[in-house]
């Protein structure tokens, strides 16, 4: 096995961008003022996966509002509506998307997404996106009736946008599904139908799409339904290993594994040298595939400075791991 380090979602702002936010927030500041710090803090981002010899480079998404804006503000039938609702179990809100109409895409700046002018051409460059599953749970359906049609139409939406980044250079997608292993607004267990429909919707997803694709749950416990994101036409599932017990697990797969090994939501960075020791226990439990070390969630739930030291740590354990084989 050979693992390699990636990043994924949104990264938390530094705090001068923070601040500079909060200041136009209140008319103090111009927006391209802001703008400008955006451009540093993502140039920053940039170098530190550089230094770090990451392969695969994120722009870190600090213009994104939240998860889910750019992509409801590229298409038709959905507004951001004016609801905020908590992000999950952590200390952050999302703005709730609200379906009124047939979701469709229209015209988007690629920009809006990936910030491709200020990455390096040598890497490859990873865009996260809600999964349509996730995005429907998070979202108010005010006009399907049917969450077959919902989720399909969701798929080809974001196929639609998937096609257009990778027309832009996008060469990797995460597609996000925290909602198939915690649900916050469901009582019940998640069901056969429903998930079969989720499956269908990431089928569609990416259907016929010459890019790699990583299916990422965190948040809960992805034992249950491994088997069924382990026969996905992707390449990489992700899932996250402070909510999921390994030690139970027998996985014999062609697929990549993203060990979601440091805690998005926990200040506390890990070391190195338990990364790789973990990765290692972890690896023993998979049998024909590789593993990849990524964060289980997006990282902007803590401070940029501990943000940074668990991205290097990352890296760090990459070369750790190999070099204990």
């Amino acid at each position: 096995m050979s693992p390699k380090a990636q990043l994924g979602g949104i990264y938390p702002r530094s705090e001068q961008l923070i601040e500079l936010t909060r200041s136009y927030d209140r008319s103090k500041t111009d927006l391209d003022t802001v703008k400008r710090h955006v451009e540093t803090d993502t140039l920053e981002l940039v170098k530190l996966q550089d230094d770090s010899g990451f392969e695969t480079f994120s722009d870190g998404a600090f213009a994104w509002q939240d998860q889910l804006r750019p992509v409801v503000e590229s298409l038709d039938g959905v507004t951001t509506g004016t609801r905020y609702d908590r992000w999950f179990d952590t200390n952050t809100f999302y703005k709730k998307p609200t379906i009124a109409g047939k979701i469709g895409v229209h015209a988007f700046e690629p920009k809006n997404f990936i910030r491709t002018d200020l990455l390096p051409r040598t890497k490859g460059w990873k865009v996260t996106l809600p999964g349509p599953y996730t995005f429907s749970e998070l979202s108010e359906n005010l006009n399907y009736t049917s969450q077959s049609d919902l989720l399909s139409d969701i798929a080809a939406a974001e196929r639609e946008i998937i096609k257009r980044l990778k027309d832009a250079g996008v060469s990797r997608f995460q597609l996000s599904e925290p909602c198939l292993v915690y649900r916050p607004y469901r009582e019940q267990a998640l069901g056969r139908n429903e998930l079969d429909n989720a499956l269908a919707a990431l089928r569609e997803t990416v259907d016929g799409i010459q890019a790699k694709f990583s299916v990422h749950t965190y948040f809960g416990d992805a034992t249950t339904i491994l088997p069924d994101l382990l026969k996905l036409p992707v390449d990489t599932i992700g899932i996250d290993l402070f909510e999921t017990d390994y030690s139970k697990l027998k996985i014999e797969t062609t697929k990549k594994l993203a060990l979601g090994i440091i805690d998005g939501r926990e200040s506390n960075a890990e070391n190195p040298e338990w990364i790789a020791e973990t990765a290692t226990r972890v690896s023993k439990h998979i049998i024909g595939g590789d593993v990849v070390l990524v964060p289980n969630s997006d990282l902007k739930f803590v401070p940029r400075r501990v943000a940074d030291v668990k991205a290097r740590a990352l890296a760090d354990a990459t070369r750790l791991f190999e070099e204990a084989r």
